[in-house]
Formats: C-alpha cells, sequence, structure tokens
C-alpha cells in the first residue's frame, strides 16, 4: 500500500509538477486606486496602478465574476512619480465592480444613478453628531448650553447651537459657515424628501447660532470657543449652568508669565467667551451667502423664518458695503458671489450692479499672459492689483469662480457676458486643467510662487507651484477642501462653457477624496477603506472627539518636495474640518446630479 501511493504520486509529480512544491497564486494586492465609491454611469471613470505593472486591466462584475471591460494600462509619468492610469468610462450598467489587474485589484465600487446617496448622507449625520448645546443628536450631548459670555462687556448672549468645527469644540464662525452653504446647496440638489428633511433641521440647528452672532451693526462677530486671549483659553467642555448675573469673575491668561485680563461673567467661571470683534471680510460674506440660500430653502415651508434669514444677509451685506471696497481676490470673489445671491432673493437692481463691479476688479487681477513661451498656463490671480504674489488658498474656496458662472447663468446676454466666459476658461481650462494633466491622478494645485522655489522644483516660467501646503509652515492643512471647491466650480464652468471635459476633471477631485490616491485612503471617515490614522486631541479637552461618520478629514498632505504625505494621525491631515465637509457634499451632490 506505502509502495502503490508513492507511486501514484511519482506519477502526479511527473504529470504536473511537486504537488508540495507548487507555487499557488498569493492573496490580493488591493493596490488599484479608483474612487472606493464609484460613479455615477455617464461620470469619466479611471484607476490608477504604481508601475511598473501589467499592460491590461479588466472590470469584472461582482454579481456573477464576468468581465465586461477590458483595456489598456497606459504609461503616466507625472509630477508624484510613474504610474499606470485605466479608462473605463465606457461601463455604464449599474452594479457593483471591482478592478482587476494582473495580481491587484481594486477595493468593490458601484455604478448607479445614486451612488453617492449613502455619503450624502453621512455627511448630513455628522453635522448632527457635532451639534453643540442642548441637542439630542451630539456625540456628547448637551454640552455648552452656557454659551457664552461676551469679551467686550462681561454679559451673557444666548449663542448656542451650532456645530463644533472640527475634531475640538470651537465654533469658528468663518470655518462652520461653510456647513450651512454645503447642506443649503445639497438641498436644492437633491429631490431626496427624507434627506431634504433632515437638511431643514439641521439647518436650523446651525442658524440658532449664526443669527445669534450678529450684531444690531449688522456684521457677526468672530467665534465662540475659540481664542480669545490665548490659544485653547475656549476649547473645553464646560458645566452647562447659567447662573444669575454677577456671577464669579472669570480669569483667561494673555500668556503664561503676564499680567492676567479679567472679565465678569454670567455664570460660572468656565464659561467659554464670544470674541466680540467682527469676522473678516470674507466670513461677513459667507454669512451672507449662507442667510441668502437659507432663505431661499425655507421660503416655502417657513416663510417668516426665511424673511429672518433674508433680512440678516441685508444687514450683514449693508454693513461690508459701508467699511471697505474689496481689494483681494478672494474677498472679491466672495462679495460678487454674495451680491448673486442676494440678486436671486431679491431681484433688487443693486446687487446685480455690485455683482458686475466686482468682476470687472476682479478681472483686473487675471494672469492672462502664458507664464513661458513653451507652455500656455496660465488664468490664475494675483493676490491684489498692487500685490504680484499669486492669490491661493487652502480652504476658503473657489468663490471667484462659483460668482462668474453664476454671472454667466443669470444674465448670459449681458454685454460684459464675453469677458465673463474668458474668465472663467482661463480659470479652469488653462490653470486648473492643465496643471491637473501635470500628474497622473489628475488633481489640481494649491498654487503658484514666486520668487524662490517653495519644494519641489515645479517650475513654469518665473514661477513655482505646489500641490500641498508647505509642512514646515507654522499651520498647514491637507488639500481636501481645495480640490472639492475646485470640483466644484469645475462643474459650474463645464455647464457655462459647454466643456465636458471639465466635469471629468471635477470627477478626479473626488476620486482622490474618495480612496485614488498612492495611498489607497479615502479620507471620509466611515465611507470607503484605508482611513488615515485618527487625529485625537487629548491635550485640551476630555473626552476627545471619537471618530464620527460621515466626516471629511484635512486630506493629504504633502512632504518638503511636495509628495503625497499621508499623516500618522497628525491633525494638518487626519483633524475633521467643516469646510472640507461642506465642499465635499457640495461636490458629491453635483457629480451625481449628472
Amino acid at each position: 500500500m506505502h509502495k502503490l501511493s508513492c507511486s501514484l504520486l511519482l506519477v502526479l509529480c511527473c504529470a504536473s509538477g511537486p504537488v508540495f512544491g507548487q507555487t499557488f497564486p498569493r492573496d490580493w494586492r488591493v493596490d488599484v486606486t479608483a474612487n472606493q465609491i464609484g460613479f455615477a454611469p455617464g461620470a469619466a471613470k479611471r484607476c490608477v496602478l504604481k508601475a511598473p505593472g501589467p499592460a491590461r486591466f479588466e472590470v469584472v462584475r461582482a454579481r456573477d465574476a464576468k468581465v465586461v471591460f477590458s483595456g489598456p494600462l497606459v504609461a503616466s509619468e507625472g509630477d508624484f512619480g510613474s504610474f499606470l492610469v485605466g479608462d473605463f468610462s465606457s461601463v455604464t450598467e449599474p452594479g457593483t465592480y471591482c478592478i482587476q489587474a494582473g495580481p491587484s485589484r481594486s477595493w468593490p465600487f458601484r455604478i448607479s444613478p445614486t451612488v453617492y446617496d449613502e455619503a450624502i448622507g453621512a455627511i448630513v449625520g455628522y453635522f448632527a453628531l457635532q451639534r453643540c448645546g442642548p441637542s439630542e443628536t451630539g456625540y456628547f450631548t448637551p454640552c455648552h448650553c452656557d454659551d457664552a459670555v461676551r469679551l467686550d462687556n462681561g454679559k451673557h448672549q444666548d449663542t448656542t447651537g451650532g456645530w463644533h468645527d472640527a475634531s475640538d469644540l470651537r465654533k469658528w464662525m468663518g470655518a462652520t459657515i461653510h456647513g450651512m452653504i454645503g447642506l443649503a446647496q445639497v438641498y436644492e440638489l437633491t429631490s431626496d424628501e427624507p434627506l431634504r428633511r433632515r437638511i431643514i433641521e439641521e439647518l436650523r440647528w446651525g442658524n440658532r447660532y449664526f443669527l445669534n452672532m450678529q450684531e444690531p451693526a449688522g456684521y457677526v462677530m468672530s467665534h465662540v470657543g475659540g481664542d480669545a486671549l490665548r490659544h485653547g483659553d475656549g476649547n473645553r467642555w464646560t458645566d452647562n449652568v447659567i447662573g444669575p448675573e454677577g456671577g464669579e469673575p472669570n480669569t483667561l491668561d494673555p500668556a503664561r508669565g503676564r499680567s492676567r485680563s479679567k472679565i465678569t461673567i454670567v455664570g460660572n467661571k468656565d464659561d467659554r467667551v464670544i470674541q466680540t470683534k467682527p469676522l473678516d471680510g470674507l466670513g461677513q460674506y459667507k454669512f451672507i451667502i449662507a442667510q441668502a440660500l437659507t432663505a431661499r430653502v425655507m421660503k416655502e415651508s417657513d416663510r417668516p423664518y426665511a424673511d429672518q434669514c433674508l433680512a440678516a444677509a441685508q444687514r450683514c451685506y449693508d454693513w461690508c458695503a459701508q467699511r471697505w471696497p474689496e481689494s483681494t481676490a478672494e474677498n472679491l470673489g466672495a462679495a460678487l458671489a454674495a451680491a448673486v445671491e442676494l440678486y436671486r432673493s431679491t431681484g433688487q437692481q443693486k446687487y446685480q450692479d455690485h455683482a458686475i463691479a466686482a468682476a470687472a476688479r476682479l478681472a483686473q487681477l487675471q494672469v492672462v499672459e502664458p507664464l513661458d513661451p513653451n507652455d500656455p498656463v496660465r488664468g490664475f490671480y494675483r493676490r491684489t492689483a498692487t500685490d504680484s504674489q499669486p492669490h491661493r488658498d487652502i480652504w476658503q474656496g473657489c468663490w471667484h469662480l462659483f460668482g462668474l458662472c453664476d454671472l454667466v447663468e443669470l444674465f448670459p446676454d449681458h454685454p460684459e457676458g464675453d469677458r465673463w466666459r474668458r474668465a472663467i476658461r482661463l480659470y479652469t481650462t488653462d490653470y486648473l486643467a492643465a496643471l491637473a494633466r501635470r500628474n497622473s491622478f489628475g488633481i489640481v494645485p494649491y498654487g503658484f510662487f514666486t520668487q524662490t522655489d517653495p519644494g519641489g522644483n515645479r517650475r513654469i516660467g518665473d514661477y513655482w507651484y505646489r500641490y500641498f501646503m508647505q509642512p514646515g509652515s507654522n499651520w498647514w492643512v491637507g488639500i481636501n477642501a481645495n480640490l472639492a471647491s475646485a470640483g466644484v466650480g469645475l462643474i459650474r464652468a463645464a455647464k457655462v462653457l459647454n466643456e465636458p471635459a471639465l466635469r471629468a476633471v471635477a470627477q478626479r477631485q473626488l476620486d482622490w477624496i474618495l480612496g485614488c490616491n498612492p495611498f489607497y485612503a479615502s479620507t471620509v471617515d466611515g465611507v470607503g477603506h484605508n482611513h488615515p490614522p485618527p487625529f485625537i486631541n487629548g491635550n485640551e479637552f476630555y473626552p476627545p472627539t471619537p471618530r464620527l461618520p460621515g466626516a471629511v478629514m484635512n486630506g493629504l498632505g504633502g512632504t518638503a518636495d511636495d509628495r503625497p504625505f499621508l499623516g500618522d494621525g497628525l491633525y494638518n491631515v487626519s483633524e475633521y474640518w467643516t469646510p472640507m465637509v461642506g465642499y465635499t457634499m457640495w461636490l458629491l451632490a453635483l457629480l451625481q446630479r449628472g
């Protein structure tokens, strides 16, 4: 019996090679990067794989493991190195799929007209988890029911409501206002009535705070719970007790070892402080935009509330108009967008006139000549008419682009219409899209620099550009807001210019956020896979903010030589922040709408 078994084994070995020495296929390498959620049927669809690698890839349908598409992987040498890129835009049938390329594959993803519904719903749910005050949904509710005490006179003022801004407890007005804008934009883009009802409820909760931060003069104050006199002096939990007038004095240290500044407050001494100085101009305009949008959203269901929001927007706009003529690219863009929103809501000629005037001043800042005779890149903006430094911002958004698209949509036959369209084309086609082609993932840049190389040695003419902020700076964050807001602007431009190719560039910004990046990492918590390590703020308050489903992180950062950086749990990459959340949900809704 033993001899027979050995003979049989010998036959098997001769027929097919040694059984026990056989090389079996290894486990899958999940390193084909693609949008981990998926795509609308008509969307541009791409996958990216690190080179070297196989020559072809396949799209496999999950329900029957059938290969529905096979195509080439094209070599792509770009700013981030050597990659292989595959295009499967022709796959449009709804279903669940994955990409296979040799021993590598992607995470499964969906193609569907409602592909982003769950992600959008999760992000709306994130706001409910971040509610501040006596809510029933906040992750540590009730909290900060005693918000807050005015810094200027020590009196209590009700500023409960709103949302914690990030992975901390601050309520920065200029940042959290993006939540109002994002929610209102999604409301107007979706037909999902249950989701709309949730958004209405969230807008009311957020606006409870924003409206109470507006002063009788019209402007809005800066923040609650932020850095009133020193860093972190309001980033704490409180006892939620609102006491009688004339409570114990609260002491805030401007800096350790220096004189102490005392204010008398209502309630206990741990109550947080309202920074009563006006928010910066950019934030004022975004308050106006948010209130005008909310008025439009609420008009049918609650006309008195809509009128209250619109009146708040107009009072703030009047205050801004009396205080300063805008000069910076970012403020001109926001002023333009604010005037347009008020025109939409009121039809008043003065807002149209203001918007057109802002567009004319903005045009003076645009770089219209190519940076190099051999390179057609152009179309970005200088910071001011007297400052040749290029405008760049990682989180405030492309409001100059949004505002110009609004003007073209509202007044397509205006005598200045062709100039507006040319400005839009220069910025999107000759700047954003042109630089997005220089890397294999198709993401847009952070911006240009003059005089010296900021790191990365990426030069065009007399300018250098980076995709990420410099990590050596005192403060830097990842690129999700920059990508998502540019994506929104690219979609808007694709429509007004009738340039579908710009929509494909917009899709790639979302793809990066949702996993099509060198780390295969989705930076929306609870959505997709391989999220960066969490940021835990354990030094200033306890319990710290937990991981929250639907939260959009700051986004991947960059190294000194402008290469992608995962962050290892640093706040710069992994902290949540409202601008990133607001722009990402807006982009999701726009791309799904088609």
